[in-house]
């Protein structure tokens, strides 16, 4: 009789243990799928070498991370960019320094915490222009108003003398845009970010008047921006992702054959253009912290030919913790 009742008596801590368990898990379900939840991260691009990292880390490490799962999405103009990062579509974006600048000046709730990049842009021009003293009221296509390609000309021209005495007329074209706008006759120029200086050449359109390591050094230009919400919320989820973009840089030095090979599904770009800028230094990924010296050069440059009306702050637009 002792041996039924204890039986029982298991019997029956059981099913009152097991609801009460039971209970204590379903009443507070966000503590415990907060925990094991990856934080989906919209993260816009355009297909430029610029942005390489992203499909290089995303290739490589997505599928292994703890905290985060990142959706890359390609995007066509960096008025695409800035409108889904607007209407919430995009939590993150790869963004030209000066614009993200002006952005978070009037108020655009992101923090920079990567550069994506630095140099890698070019000044390329028709065939039949073969010295920058024949730019003179000619067009020159540039991805933004408020682009660092704007700021490369300007410095360019003032290299020589000449940003007041030439007349340029600036318009703004999707880097995928600038050789089909040049071979019909619509620019007589473009400065852009690679591969888009090679593949002028390659297809015959193109001379190259300057590359932009030659023209700024070191220069910064597309920067990581994330919302704000998010690095407060999900820092794990940060900093697991600034680590493998930062991974990504060396990966890409160290194998440019694998880089090259792993943009083609996220940007579709020929292995072998992505290699040659990578073998010719074109661009660099390997000091991808945010820098403030270089930063600043771009605020005062921005400053100086108009595209932001007041300095930027470092510590409103960086977040460092991460690097």
């Amino acid at each position: 009789m002792a041996h039924v009742s204890r039986r029982k008596f298991l019997k029956t801590f059981i099913r009152r243990t097991g609801f009460i368990l039971a209970a204590g898990f379903t009443s507070t379900p966000g503590v415990f799928a907060a925990s094991l939840e990856k934080v989906k991260l919209n993260v816009g691009y355009l297909p430029i070498a610029d942005h390489l990292i992203l499909p290089v880390s995303h290739a490589i490490d997505n599928s292994s991370y703890n905290h985060i799962n990142i959706n890359p999405c390609l995007c066509k103009s960096w008025d695409e960019i800035l409108g889904k990062v607007d209407m919430g579509i995009l939590d993150a974006a790869f963004m030209l320094a000066p614009l993200a600048m002006q952005r978070v000046i009037t108020g655009l709730p992101m923090k920079c915490l990567l550069l994506g990049h630095t140099n890698g842009s070019v000044i390329a021009v028709k065939k039949s222009i073969t010295s920058y003293k024949e730019l003179k009221n000619k067009t020159i296509g540039i991805p933004h108003t408020k682009s660092t390609h704007r700021l490369l000309l300007y410095k360019y021209l003032k290299d020589r003398n000449m940003e007041k005495s030439i007349n340029i007329k600036l318009v703004k074209v999707p880097p995928p845009l600038t050789i089909e706008r040049l071979k019909v006759g619509e620019i007589d120029g473009y400065c852009v970010a690679e591969p888009w200086g090679i593949r002028g050449i390659a297809e015959g359109e193109a001379n190259i008047l300057e590359s932009s390591k030659n023209i700024m050094p070191d220069h910064a230009c597309c920067i990581v921006m994330v919302k704000n919400r998010i690095i407060e919320k999900k820092p794990e989820a940060m900093a697991e992702w600034i680590k493998s973009l930062m991974s990504a840089g060396r990966l890409i030095h160290n194998d440019s054959r694998r880089a090259s090979l792993l943009q083609q599904p996220y940007m579709a770009h020929k292995p072998a253009d992505i290699a040659q800028i990578i073998k010719k230094n074109l661009i660099s990924y390997n000091d991808i912290r945010p820098d403030r010296k270089k930063l600043d050069t771009i605020s005062n440059l921005s400053l100086e030919c108009g595209i932001l009306q007041e300095k930027y702050n470092f510590d409103q637009l960086i977040d460092n913790r991460f690097v």
